[in-house]
């Protein structure tokens, strides 16, 4: 992976390169001469092999543990750290608290199942620990709470990994959407998922096999994977290899994302970034909705939707010149579209296209379908990038056009750019063992990723309980005497794993 291909510096004579406006108190272990900053890295899956070790790897930092409840993939994790530094010093760990106790570990990077995230970010913290923790923050509201509160109370530097926030089309996009380019945001479209296929956009009603009929194969015992700590605070199932893949797997495990239990669907894989694109082009980093709307689209049909709906629902943010709509469509050209009073912005990853001077435009299904295909009002388009900038993985280059635009952007809106400020990042890892060292806020601290969370659960709990309710986004709470038979905590014993700050 290329982190100059992921990280390109958008407009670097216009960007505006901000330290985090926050400086951690807390000081950081001595260093001997020579050393390095020592990071273990938990939960070794596909994102972790490919993404994190890699980029973790390309700065100045010592990776010194890879730590699995599976035992090949820790053997396996330790085994390319060392192939890649040419040494032996990682080592493979079985459990985490192993980790958490060595005082000589100066952070931790989390990339485990979403029902682990808040337990192992909040006891790293209590142990004196930076940490790195993938999206979604956490599995539910609380938990989200708890951590943010956690970062206050211990002072230690914490990155979300909501990566788009260092791309620079996302940041070109949010820079003329906080700039005022297209005028006041009134609408806002967040798309991911699919309506009529297994994987929709909720999670899924509890189920244990994948295939029933192969439920016999599903479950053989696997003497290298330590269950009781995989399944932690969820509740007991029998073990699944659909759940957790035998061995050193080569694709992104989806079952136990769309499991109740376990994860929150497309909403919390894909809508945790595209979501966060729209929390950030709200400037909502500290705030929230304060209305979420019920989706009016037809009941799924298919049977592992458990008759959900999986799209449509609506939250309602309030800002000083009117309300704003935020809509969950389905998986589009487009991952976040903000409709303005002057203009439109669209972006996806090696994609984005502006377009000014069109008046408030209130979007249906037609002027989506002309957004996707650059058909609406192309003459009020000033700049668009929908070629084949990369690949299917996002990552392998294929042509210039999102350079061309960018470049474009940069040129003419200028002043628009410098407007908005944005802090300036230029790759989430980096941004991370830098904010380490100097103790300033990272892109994506606690409250960054917990707001954005929160608004991927939101919207996963609308579509559960097929209901909308009122919310307090200060409390980040029910509101109104709404929410009722909600809650915002795992249901059930956490079986001795509860986060406590």
């Amino acid at each position: 992976m290329s982190i100059n291909r992921r990280s390109f510096i958008f407009g670097s004579a216009a960007a505006v390169t901000l330290a985090g406006q926050a400086t951690s108190k807390v000081g950081l272990r001595p260093l001997k001469a020579g050393e390095k900053r020592r990071v273990a890295m938990i939960g070794y899956g596909i994102q972790m092999r490919t993404a994190l070790i890699p980029q973790f790897l390309q700065n100045n930092v010592d990776i010194v543990a890879v730590c699995d409840c599976d035992r090949t993939r820790a053997k396996a994790g330790a085994k390319q750290v060392n192939r890649a530094r040419k040494n032996s010093s990682c080592k493979a760990v079985f459990d985490f608290r192993e980790v958490l106790k060595d005082p000589s570990i100066d952070m931790v990077c989390i990339a485990t199942p979403d029902h682990w995230h808040a337990y192992i970010s909040v006891e790293a913290m209590k142990h004196g620990k930076d940490v790195y923790c993938e999206k979604p923050l956490t599995f539910s509201i609380d938990e989200s709470k708890k951590v943010m509160a956690a970062q206050k109370k211990y002072g230690r530097i914490f990155q979300t990994g909501s990566m788009q926030r260092s791309w620079r089309e996302f940041r070109a996009a949010v820079s003329l959407v906080r700039g005022g380019l297209i005028g006041d945001v009134m609408y806002v479209d967040a798309n991911y998922g699919r309506g009529g296929q297994k994987l929709g956009g909720p999670s899924h009603p509890v189920r244990f096999w994948d295939e029933p009929k192969n439920a016999a194969n599903e479950s053989k015992p696997n003497p290298d994977v330590d269950w009781k700590m995989w399944l932690g605070p969820a509740k007991y199932r029998p073990y699944s290899d659909q759940l957790a893949p035998r061995g050193v797997n080569g694709f992104y495990p989806m079952f136990w994302r769309f499991d109740d239990d376990l994860g929150s669907g497309y909403n919390g894989d894909w809508g945790a970034h595209h979501l966060d694109i729209a929390q950030w082009g709200l400037d909502a980093d500290k705030s929230g909705p304060f209305k979420v709307v019920c989706s009016e689209e037809p009941y799924s049909a298919n049977l592992f939707h458990g008759g959900r709906r999986q799209f449509g629902m609506k939250m309602i943010f309030k800002k000083p010149y009117g309300d704003v709509e935020l809509y969950h469509g389905p998986f589009g050209v487009w991952g976040t579209v903000f409709y303005g009073t002057n203009g439109i912005v669209a972006v996806n990853r090696g994609k984005i296209a502006v377009w000014v001077g069109t008046g408030l435009v209130k979007p249906t299904a037609e002027i989506r379908k002309g957004l996707e295909n650059l058909s609406f009002m192309p003459e009020k388009i000033v700049a668009q990038s929908v070629g084949k900038d990369y690949g299917t993985d996002a990552m392998v280059k294929k042509d210039n056009n999102l350079d061309g635009a960018l470049a474009k952007i940069a040129k003419n809106y200028d002043a628009v750019i410098k407007k908005a400020n944005l802090y300036y990042s230029e790759n989430q890892v980096k941004n991370f063992c830098e904010c380490v060292e100097t103790r300033k806020e990272t892109i994506s601290p606690a409250e960054v990723g917990g707001r954005s969370c929160t608004l991927c659960l939101l919207c996963n709990m609308s579509y559960q309980y097929d209901t909308g309710f009122d919310w307090d986004p200060v409390k980040m709470d029910f509101a109104n005497g709404t929410g009722t038979g909600l809650s915002l905590k795992r249901e059930g014993d956490c079986n001795g794993w509860e986060v406590v700050v």
